[in-house]
């Protein structure tokens, strides 16, 4: 099975200094647990709200409604932003890529 977090090359020290960068390894992680507690959150407001309709169905409808948009609107734009995390870190990869390539141009200079 492939691993989720790719810890090779990771020391203790990097937890203290930026020299290189961890979030990206553990993003994949924390999307997971965010699509996880957008579904809870949906399916507690939809099953609330079952209860709800005993009193009045409108309100009990709403919510159902409710929590049906929570878990789609939530899960969609949890995954745009967590995009646009990964591709600020895509783009300072890419960075440090160009940097690395232009030192080692200067130095067969």
């Amino acid at each position: 099975m492939k691993n989720i977090i790719d810890t090779e090359g990771l020391s203790f020290k990097d937890l203290f200094f930026f020299n290189k960068m961890i979030t990206p390894k553990i993003i994949t992680i924390v999307y997971w647990i965010s699509l996880i507690l957008i579904a809870i959150s949906g399916l507690v407001v939809i099953f609330s709200s079952l209860f709800i309709l005993r009193y009045s169905f409108g309100s009990g409808l709403m919510g159902i409604i409710s929590g049906i948009l929570t878990i789609i609107v939530g899960t969609v734009f949890t995954r745009i932003g967590y995009e646009l995390i990964s591709i600020l870190f895509n783009i300072n990869r890419n960075i440090e890529k160009l940097a690395s390539n232009k030192s080692i141009d200067n130095k067969n200079l």
